[in-house]
């Protein structure tokens, strides 16, 4: 699969920014451009065939663009960190990585991201949980588990004990879903 080089200049107000992409063709740079902006919260941008020398963010942008990140490996930030989180400044802003892939990736802003391999370092979308708040302990994917187990009628101790948190998580998060109403479990008040 062969690749072409483009830049695109991203403009935030008065500030732009200007990085290195590849892609496919014109019509992946015009979608990457377009999930760039988004995830910079900028306000346009103009495509300019021809190369630019890359950057740390248009190595991210590459990597998430051609989807080449690992399950099972940490990739390392070698970028800079701000409070030991990996960040970047880009259109005259600092930007958290982490939030910066969930932009690129259309995940709802309202998201909280949080590592699951426990290594700072690490940027892989793959070991990142979104939550709805901070102190949330189950994610959205974890939530689709939750509601599947339930009506497949598996007890609420059992799904606490395969997601590895304490019951009331569940019995909180199947409340915040409307869903507990009538839960036998929750009435015989499980051990």
């Amino acid at each position: 699969m062969s690749s072409e080089e483009y830049s695109v200049l991203i403009s935030r107000g008065k500030a732009e920014t200007q990085l290195a992409i590849k892609a496919l063709d014109a019509g992946h740079a015009q979608a990457q451009s377009l999930d760039i902006c988004r995830s910079l919260g900028a306000d346009k941008f103009e495509l300019i065939y021809g190369q630019k020398k890359e950057s740390k963010l248009s190595k991210l942008y590459e990597k998430l663009a051609f989807n080449q990140f690992d399950y099972k490996e940490c990739d390392i930030w070698d970028g800079s960190f701000t409070n030991h989180v990996p960040s970047i400044y880009a259109v005259n802003k600092r930007f958290y990585i982490r939030p910066l892939i969930l932009g690129y990736l259309d995940i709802q802003k309202d998201k909280v991201v949080k590592n699951s391999c426990n290594n700072t370092k690490c940027i892989n979308p793959y070991h990142n949980h979104y939550l709805n708040s901070n102190n949330s302990k189950i994610g959205g994917g974890d939530l689709q588990i939750v509601l599947a187990f339930r009506s497949q009628g598996v007890s609420v101790p059992q799904i606490a004990e395969v997601l590895k948190v304490h019951r009331s998580t569940i019995y909180r998060a199947l409340k915040n879903e409307r869903l507990l109403i009538g839960d036998k479990d929750h009435r015989q008040g499980d051990p």
